[in-house]
This record gives C-alpha cells, structure tokens and sequence, in this order.
C-alpha cells in the first residue's frame, strides 16, 4: 500500500460495532468507585468539611478530605521560566480556599459507581464567600485569587519591532471577544489505577502517557518506572486528555491506600461544569497602512482567562502571540499576551490552542482595515500575504514560517466558493430589502509541531515470523493513526498493512516518547517511524544479500521479502531473513527520538457565506469552501476526515458554544441542554480542497492538519456576518453568533 492512497482505516470495525474497548469497559468486579464533593461557590475560604456521616453510609470504603491524602499542590506552568505563577498551584484536594464552583474538596470511595455519587451527595460544603474574580477584575487586582502573590497575572509577555511605528494613512480596528468553550468528547475523562507491585497499572484515555507517568510519580514520591501508563481506546481528545487533572493523583493514590483497583469517570456536567474549558481570550486590534492595502503595522493586546489555576491554559496565550500576524508580511508589529487567573473552571489547550484566537483577531482587523481603504477583503490580502519567493520567512515573533504559497490557496477558495456569484446575490437582496447575505474569507497560518525542538520515538522492528512491528510515542485518540504507520511500515518493506503491528500508548510497550498534540504526531512521529524502517530494511537487504549471493544494489522489495533483479524465483521471505539474522546476531530492529523535524506552518484560506434573518437573528451557514494546505497527503481520507471533524467544531464555536457564568461565578449552563454543539442533523455545505506545498522539515514532507477547522472556519463566518450587516450598521459582534446576540446588535444599530 502505497502512501497517498485511502486504505480502510484499520481501526474502524471495533468503534462501528460497538466493540471498543474504553477505560469504562477495563473496570473489573471488585473495583472501588470515586466520586468527588466540589465546591458549590466560587471563591471563598473553606470550613472544615464534616466528612463523618459519609464514612457510615452503605458501600461506602473511605472519604478522604486534602490532609488525609497528603498530596503535594500541582505545579503550574503557564510558560517556563514565569515567575509571577510561583505560588498558584492547585492542591489535588482543596485545603483552605476554593476557587472556582466545581472544585474537588474531598472524594468518596464505595463500592459502585451509585453508592459513590449517593454519599457524596450528602456532604455538605461551608465555604466564607469572596468576591467572584473575571477577567476585568482579575486585571484591576482588587480582589486576589492567590493573596501571597500580589497580583492576578500569571503571566506576560510582549514581542516589539525595533524602531518607530511607521506613518499610516489610514487605520482601522477590531475588537474580539472568544468566549469560553468545552471540548465535548463523547467520552469524558476516565481513569482507572490497579496497584502493580510497587507500583500502578494506569488506564487512562491520555493523549501523552509518558508524561502522565512522570507527574503521576511527582505527585505519589515513587518513581515513574514503577507506573505502566496504558491508553485503551479513546472517545475523543482535542487536547483536553493531553492535561494532568487533580483527580488523577487522587485516584492513583486511594489505589495504593487501598490496595485496590480504583476508577473515577467523569460525568457530562462535570466535564461542562469544571473540566477544563478552551479559548477564553480577549483581543484588541489595530492596524495601519497606506490607501492602497498595504498594511504597515499591527499592534494587538492579548488576555487571557486562565481559570483559577494558571496550568497547561495559561499558556494558550502565549501561543496566539507567536501566530498574530497571520499569513502577512507586515513592517511593524507591537503584541503583548497576559495570562490572569480568574474565579473559573481552569482553561487548557483545545483543538487549535491559540492558533484559531489569532486567526479570529487578525482575520476581523483585515477586513475592517479593506473597509477603510475601500477596497475588496481578497484584495488587500493579495497585497499583504508572504511571497512564496519569500520562503523560509522569519516573521516579527522568531518563527520560521517553512513553505507556502497563500494566494494560490486564497484564489483557490475564491473559485471554488464562485464568489462573484454569491456577491450578485448579495447585491440583490440588498437592493430588495430581503434578509442580508454576507460573505468572509478567514485566511490563517497554524503552527504545528509543538515545541521547537521537541521530538519523539519510534521503533521498528522485523519479528521472527517476519512480520513488521512498530512502536511509537504518538499516542492516538481517533485520529487513524495505526492506519496511517502501517502505511508508512508497509511501504518501506513492500508489505500489506495488515501485517504491521503497532504498538502506542503503552509505557509497558514503548520505551520512550512524547505523545499526540499540536498536530505534531506525522511529521516528527511519521517521520521517526519512517527512518528507523528504512535503517532496518537496509540491514535486512544486507542479510538477504548473503543469503542470495549477490549484490545488495541488485535486490528488489518482492511481496515481503527480498528478490535479485532478473531473476523471478530467486527470492528469500522476511521470515528467512529474520531466521538468518538471528542465526549470525545481526539485530533487526532500529529506534531513536527524532527530534530533526522542524515546526511547520499548515495554512489555509476558507469562504463563508451566511443568510442572516433580521426578525429573528438567525445566523444560516449557506456554504463554506475550505482550502487547507497541510503539504504531502499520506492518507487523502484521513485528512478529509480531520478537515471535517475540526469545520463542525469551528461552526460550534462561531454559531453555538459558550461556557456561561454569572457575576457570581457560577456555571448557567452546564448540560447539553443549555450548552450546544453541532449534531449529525446539523447542516454541513462545506466544499474542501487543498493546495500541496510540501514542508522541506521533515522527511515525509506533511505538515499538520487536525486543527485547520477550528482555525479558518469562525473568522470566515464572523467576517461573514459582519458583511451580511453592514448595511444594517452592525459594527460589532461576538461569538456565539446566536440569535439572541445578533437580534440584540440588529436592534441596538437601528
């Protein structure tokens, strides 16, 4: 199987039939069940809670409170090296404070799942209450989350081109406010710890298991060898799974208090509730430039709410700061990010993590900018987009944009979207007075990879029998990775897919590693599993070569084994290859930590269009093109699967989604009946198409593509209803674009 082609996804069958095995399908009889008691306020000072009647109640084993576990506080990590966070651990068990509604003060351990829930239910918490803490307040610093530390701000940082902003002839901005949003997997977190020895057996629907060892030993004092972290199958991630949650440390610990196996799965209102959220930014724009659309400056300011405890979120605005100037090459550019914690449910990376906050920022100031000069959205990106001659590019915040070529993606989009066709359309209602159409174009870069310098593992080895056996850091959560690496494995040594086995997310199984995120896992996984197949395929060609007699130059890759060249039957099978290395102790196998591949910048342009109906507000997607470039296709049905999944969460957040609060800081609407996403009867026009620049970092040649969705498709609808009421006078909308917000800017413009 060739790479380019569209097997069928190896793991399909068992998650279509009903047969997958999740974290909630590994719980045996005789394990115990976790269930938290969480802060009902959102800031105040906690009383002692009376654990007592729990302890009597039936099923019920123990009831722990923060100072029966012992538990060292988290540590948070809004950007390394930040001191202003030195201090806003979060304790796995509240002791003495709670910040945010939602937060674990003490957990009940029973029998089952029922008797669990039933006695943490009658634990009542008593909290002295203080002020709810938003972003507003957080920054004013009249009310301290964390009073030891002096202010709310987790975090700060500003990049500044040297010398003076340049004269402009006009300017325009643009203010964005992205609200709060939960990844809604459809298996919220799980886990599972069985002691093991001296150590624990971890289930765990992780998206870095690596990791969750290692902070899993932290927390319990023992070493993270003694800890088999294991992935089973996983009902989505979106990097929500990819984070270390106080529960975690709380159930590992009550197993070796116990001695007994322990689980804790999440329920849909905790999850909405107190898992962590995504996105939560605000963000000012200005940008400068001469009448002819060349855009001269930007200057943004960036906040970010990290929720009360500034971990794996806080840095979410630092990765918006890196992107914010967009596709454009742009003389001048002024950024600063702050990261402040706030009375709220802890923000983490979700699907984009900062790249769809830059895209909704620069996207919006764009097209106010060709407003003010004039001239056509497409035109003025025309005139601002990198060149391709310009490739690599170094942009204002030291990054090294690889590869691209933005305007064959734009005019791509364009055509496909028949543009013209859509404006005449528009032109007509317009001139009829019938409900507005509008027209967007949101054209981004992502940064994929992950950290630069970052790598991971791969393993690849030739069994006994002569199968192909792959091991590797990048963990899936349905995304086709199995698939895609026996792709890979498969091409290197001429067999099919089928015989490739792959091993991940398995600390038990793969000596090393990093995980799946930052759409990283091809182009450093792909690319790890790549290399090591074709050392060992050359030491395999060198044993076949004495076992023909002839030249290794004169082998050919025949069916799973090797053949001379001219000569059709004489042929030896992997199997007699590997029986014969065994034989002379030549070792079959070959690993490392590439960590040679450099961050590539997927990029993209979509056009949306949308029928805004006045009387209602009433936000209908009539089309949206997607035009995405994620460099070499190794599998074309996967990557339309990732276009698709991250479109559908890209309309959630423009149409839908919103995490509400109160001035009190409590949760309005944490259900799926308050909270709402798009479903299979959700309409989908999406048209997607690709541009194929191949990214010169790595030796696959792909860049990421599970993010692009959720970057390109909310400023192309935003812009989109914003053209579609432009008319009506509608200068400012946010997201969700729900009716009521939308009827609510029509009414206040009139």
């Amino acid at each position: 199987m060739e790479l380019g082609q569209a097997p069928v996804r190896l793991e399909d069958l068992p998650l279509i039939t009903g047969s997958g095995r999740f974290v909630g399908d590994m719980v045996d009889v005789g394990t115990l069940h976790c269930a938290f008691v969480r802060s009902p306020v959102a800031h105040g000072r906690l009383l002692p809670p009376d654990l007592g009647g729990a302890r009597s109640l039936p099923g019920v084993v123990a009831v722990f409170g923060a100072h029966d576990l012992g538990l060292p506080d988290m540590p948070s990590s809004p950007h390394p090296g930040a001191p202003e966070a030195a201090g806003m651990g979060q304790p796995p068990l509240a002791r003495d404070r709670v910040r945010y509604v939602g937060e674990p003060v003490a957990v009940v351990v029973a029998e089952t799942a029922v008797q669990a829930v039933d006695a943490a239910g009658s634990v009542w918490i008593e909290a002295e209450e203080l002020p709810a803490v938003d972003t507003d307040s957080a920054l004013a610093g009249e009310v301290l989350l964390f009073p030891d530390t002096g202010s709310n701000i987790a975090h700060r940082a500003t990049i500044m081109t040297e010398g003076p902003r340049p004269a402009a002839e006009i300017e325009a901005s643009a203010e964005v406010d992205i609200p709060r949003v939960s990844p809604v997997t459809i298996e919220p977190l799980a886990i599972l710890a069985r002691p093991a020895g001296s150590g624990l057996e971890v289930w765990c629907g992780h998206q870095a298991p690596a990791a969750l060892s290692r902070q899993l030993g932290a927390m319990l004092g023992i070493d993270p060898s003694s800890i088999r972290a294991r992935v089973p199958d996983v009902g989505g991630a979106f990097g929500t799974k990819g984070q270390f949650y106080p529960e975690y440390p709380v159930v590992a610990a009550i197993a070796r208090r116990l001695a007994r196996p322990t689980v804790w799965l999440q329920s849909r209102t905790e999850q909405l509730m107190c898992g962590t959220h995504g996105r939560a930014q605000h963000i000012t724009m200005r940008v400068g430039g001469d009448r002819d659309g060349r855009i001269r400056y930007l200057a943004a300011e960036i906040v970010g709410d990290s929720g009360a405890y500034p971990c794996a979120g806080a840095r979410v605005p630092f990765y918006t700061l890196p992107v914010i100037q967009g596709p454009y090459d742009i003389e001048h550019l002024e950024a600063t990010a702050t990261a402040v914690v706030t009375s709220r449910a802890p923000v983490g990376p979700y699907r984009g993590a900062g790249r769809p906050e830059a895209a909704i920022a620069i996207e919006r100031a764009v097209d106010a900018f060709a407003q003010c000069a004039g001239l056509l959205p497409e035109e003025v990106r025309r005139r601002n987009f990198v060149d391709p001659a310009d490739f690599p590019f170094r942009s204002h915040t030291g990054f090294i944009y690889d590869s691209g070529d933005y305007v064959a993606a734009l005019e791509l989009a364009i055509d496909t979207a028949d543009m013209a066709r859509w404006r005449q359309l528009r032109a007509e209602r317009r001139a009829g007075g019938g409900d507005p159409i509008g027209i967007g174009i949101g054209s981004f870069i992502e940064r994929a990879g992950g950290s630069a310098g970052s790598g991971e593992y791969g393993r690849v080895e030739i069994s006994q029998d002569g199968g192909v056996v792959v091991r590797t850091g990048s963990t899936p959560a349905g995304q086709g990775h199995r698939t895609v690496w026996s792709q890979i494995a498969a091409g290197v040594f001429s067999v099919p897919t089928e015989e490739v086995t792959v091993y991940a997310g398995d600390t038990g199984e793969v000596a090393g590693g990093v995980g799946s995120f930052a759409s990283r896992s091809t182009q450093l996984g792909g690319s790890a599993i790549l290399r090591t197949a074709i050392e060992v395929r050359a030491r395999a060609r060198a044993v076949a070569a004495g076992m023909l007699e002839a030249s290794e130059a004169d082998l050919v890759l025949v069916d799973g084994g090797f053949g001379v060249a001219g000569s059709p039957g004489t042929t030896v099978t992997l199997a007699e290859v590997a029986a014969e290395a065994a034989a002379t102790g030549v070792e079959l196998a070959a690993e490392e930590m590439y960590t040679g591949a450099t961050l590539t910048f997927p990029f993209g342009t979509y056009v949306a269009v949308v029928e805004v109906e006045r009387e209602t507000g009433e936000v209908g997607l009539l089309s949206l093109v997607a035009v995405d470039d994620c460099g070499n296709v190794l599998n074309p049905m996967i990557v339309e699967g990732q276009v698709h999944g991250s479109v559908m969460q890209g309309i959630g957040e423009a149409l839908l989604e919103e995490v509400v609060y109160n001035a009190d800081g409590q949760p309005i609407n944490a259900n799926l009946a308050g909270y709402l996403v798009p479903t299979a009867t959700q309409p989908l026009p999406l048209i997607a198409r690709r541009t194929t620049t191949p990214a010169p970092g790595n030796p696959l040649g792909v860049k990421g593509t599970g993010e692009a969705g959720c970057i390109g498709a909310p400023p192309a609808i935003l812009n989109a209803a914003h053209d579609a009421l432009r008319d009506d006078g509608v200068t400012s909308l946010d997201f969700p674009l729900t009716p009521a917000r939308v009827w609510e800017a029509i009414r206040s413009a009139r």
